[in-house]
């Protein structure tokens, strides 16, 4: 029998590893990354959240998912064996990108702490297990705290420029002007206004217009801050689009049209560095997907940016800062004080009877909105 060539060997061997594919990239639990505000016991939030960046054994961040069978888990516990408190916790959301995203949501208070447990199979990750000092308190336990310490526990900006700018125009606000020119004009059936006022760290709202079933998720928002607090190519349809952040979020290079709306984080984005934009009337829709498909790793590289920098701006506890400045600029600019007006309904707390809160903090002074 004739014996192949050499050169011929080597080629059928380069071959088969090829069809083999790479060998798999092991994840090292002690050398990976853990972060983010669900380990710190002071951040109040719906749900917990935290990070988690796979780390090989040579110190590189996997980019990718990590292969083979073996999950992340989390497990959260309090830790006393006194205090049994219900936690739901999800399974990791695997991000594709070699990070994950843990949460867990607390449906009780805990006066001795938490104790969070990260497991790639039966190792801890990074430096768990992690221990939250009591009280940590759930989402619906009312105990409000200063102000400074909330945004300063959340790491909220100090400057928020669309906010700035968005009040610029109006030095002050006339709260007696404003209801009775605003309901004229937007609350009528083929619009919809909903109206707050919240006074005593209580909300009250009066529904003006057909359409407003939107105010669950106002409601819900305002709900919380008083609680915590004293107080793809996208396309515009009637206003700017709802779903962008969801596009941002994703791995595809975003294409947005040149729009007049904006929502509260368009001003931190930079067309050619997190978007490609398009003309507002999409005549260069064609040129530009075409320039993609010519420049696939610059558009991978803006797709990437624009990601990042979603996930920075569009977590949850930004939101919350975001959304306590604005009512801080609000109320700095009324010209009077706010009242219960006619045909306004409070707006109750959640109740949960088998929840027990007893908050430790220091009772506040109560300001107005």
């Amino acid at each position: 029998m004739r014996r192949l060539p050499r050169a011929l060997l080597l080629q059928l061997r380069l071959a088969l590893l090829v069809a083999a594919g790479a060998p798999e990239v092991l994840v090292s639990a002690p050398r990976s990354l853990v972060w983010g505000p669900g380990l710190q016991a002071a951040v109040v939030l719906p749900v917990r959240y935290f990070y988690l960046q796979a780390v090989n054994s040579e110190g590189q961040n996997l980019t990718r998912s990590p292969p083979g069978q073996t999950p992340f888990k989390v497990v959260v516990k309090s830790l006393s064996p006194k205090e049994l408190v219900r936690i739901h916790v999800p399974k990791p959301l695997d991000r594709n990108d070699g990070t994950f995203l843990m949460r867990y949501r607390m449906y009780e208070t805990v006066d001795e702490g938490l104790k969070i447990e990260v497991l790639y199979g039966n190792e801890h990750v990074a430096q768990s297990p992690y221990i939250l000092k009591g009280p940590v308190y759930h989402e619906y336990c009312e105990c409000p705290e200063d102000s400074q310490v909330w945004q300063k526990t959340l790491s909220c900006p100090t400057k928020e420029p669309q906010i700035a700018k968005d009040f610029a125009s109006f030095p002050s606000i006339n709260l007696q002007q404003m209801l009775n020119e605003v309901p004229k004009r937007f609350g009528d059936e083929r619009g919809a206004i909903v109206h707050y006022t919240i006074l005593n760290n209580h909300i009250y709202r009066r529904s003006l217009g057909k359409y407003t079933d939107f105010k669950m998720f106002s409601d819900e928002i305002l709900l919380s801050l008083t609680r915590k607090y004293k107080y793809q190519v996208n396309v515009d349809g009637t206003v700017a689009a709802y779903r962008y952040p969801y596009l941002m979020l994703g791995d595809s290079l975003v294409l947005k049209q040149d729009s007049p709306y904006y929502e509260h984080f368009y001003m931190a984005l930079e067309p050619w560095k997190h978007y490609v934009p398009i003309k507002r009337n999409l005549s260069d829709l064609l040129e530009k997907v075409k320039w993609a498909k010519e420049n696939d790793e610059e558009a991978k590289k803006i797709a990437k940016e624009g990601q990042l920098m979603a996930r920075d701006l569009l977590q949850p506890h930004r939101l919350y800062c975001y959304y306590y400045q604005v009512l801080q600029k609000y109320a700095e600019r009324q010209s009077s004080k706010p009242e219960v007006r006619d045909g306004m309904e409070l707006v109750p707390q959640p109740e949960d009877s088998t929840a027990i809160c007893q908050c430790r903090r220091k009772k506040l002074s109560r300001e107005e909105l």
